[in-house]
């Protein structure tokens, strides 16, 4: 199981979805202070949320979803088509993740531009599920790959 190369793909990726708690999506510096666009949330420089700001999708559960789908997916080795097809269908939540993490960091850089001038920086939880989709991508081709592999086994016996 761990020596197949699509495992540690899928492991490295799942534990990519799960850090993006740790880091910020977004940072966002203005005159009284550096605010943050977290998976929980947006924090002011007192590191109290804000909570009439709130992101309209929970990232956190969504992020620990998709570490928990690819991290389940490991253990589907023995399923190869069905792990490829639990693969494929992150595909779909991460493009979604991206997509709706930048729509609110957009959002949330206009929010805080009204009371003055702010310089936005992307966060590492950015781009974990970009990096996160190229690892499950490079996952699901070596399981192709590998279904490939047994079915002509199968036609020469």
């Amino acid at each position: 199981m761990w020596q197949r190369k699509q495992s540690l793909f899928l492991l490295l990726a799942g534990l990519l979805a799960l850090s993006t708690w740790l880091f910020p999506i977004a940072t966002f510096e203005r005159a009284d202070g550096v605010h943050a666009l977290r998976t929980t949330g947006i924090f002011g420089p007192d590191g109290v949320e804000n909570a009439e700001r709130a992101p309209m999708l929970p990232f956190h559960l969504l992020h620990s979803i998709l570490g928990a789908a690819l991290l389940v997916s490991i253990l589907l080795y023995g399923k190869r088509l069905r792990q490829a097809a639990v693969v494929r269908g992150t595909y779909l939540i991460t493009l979604a993740v991206i997509a709706f993490q930048y729509i609110t960091r957009n959002s949330t850089l206009a929010y805080l531009a009204e009371k003055g001038a702010v310089d936005a920086s992307y966060g590492l939880s950015f781009y974990a599920p970009i990096i996160g989709l190229v690892l499950a991508f490079l996952a699901e081709r070596a399981i192709r790959s590998d279904e490939a592999l047994v079915r002509s086994m199968d036609r020469l016996r």
